[in-house]
């Protein structure tokens, strides 16, 4: 027997077993390390979703009620993330010079009901630069000074409102806000014609077409 095949074919097993165990080890530490790798390089974790909040609101309206006398203003609703929804009410005594009543009448607003919907902008709550449409059922009532003779007139308006609404603490705010209303049935009528009141003809120019606040008021309320 060859002497050198001898020593030389346990060399030789010996090192085909170390070849054929070391891929073996090597597959088996692969998957542990791999899937980690793959997360570092190729997926980002999934951004939380902001969840928006469904709450309520109510709100005075300060600026008519200083401003106007016999006033009184409120506004209440529900909100959604960016999104409001909710009704108003506001009654006061008018003057010249922010309601446009002619010498010799006195003019008092009954009621405005108003259906509200505001959208603040960019924004994930109630909060910041919002815009609101609005529809409003008004009935104001003058009277003639002199005689005492009185009418109701009714009208419907829409329009919308630009403000901005800042939260002081917790959901305590303040809300500057300025509109406009476009009278789609005039108080006056669909010609706008003057309306005869006792011995005087009533027309008032500030509600033919559109009614408007570009004086700011103020609105302070809570949100839930």
């Amino acid at each position: 027997m060859n002497f050198k095949l001898v020593t030389a074919f346990p060399a030789a097993a010996l090192a085909l077993a170390a070849a054929l165990a070391t891929p073996r080890a090597a597959r088996a530490e692969i998957p542990a390390q791999a899937p980690a790798a793959t997360l570092g390089l190729n997926q980002t974790a999934a951004p939380a979703k902001t969840r928006r909040h469904l709450g309520a609101f109510l709100d005075v309206d300060a600026g008519l009620m200083i401003a106007m006398k016999q006033s009184a203003g409120l506004q209440g609703g529900l909100v959604y993330g960016p999104f409001r929804a909710g009704l108003s009410y506001s009654t006061f005594l008018s003057n010249k010079a922010f309601g446009g009543v002619p010498e010799g009448f006195s003019m008092r607003v009954n009621y405005i009901i108003g259906f509200n919907a505001a959208y603040f902008i960019g924004r994930h709550t109630d909060d910041g630069l919002y815009v609101q449409a609005m529809f409003h059922i008004k009935q104001q009532g003058v009277t003639n000074d002199a005689t005492g003779n009185h009418k109701d007139l009714d009208s419907l308006a829409a329009g919308l409102e630009l403000g901005y609404l800042w939260k002081v603490w917790k959901g305590l705010y303040v809300a500057p806000r300025v509109g406009a209303l476009y009278y789609l049935e005039s108080p006056q009528g669909p010609n706008n014609d003057p309306v005869q009141i006792g011995d005087r003809a009533y027309d008032n120019s500030r509600h033919k077409v559109w009614d408007t606040y570009f004086i700011p008021t103020l609105s302070l309320g809570y949100s839930w």
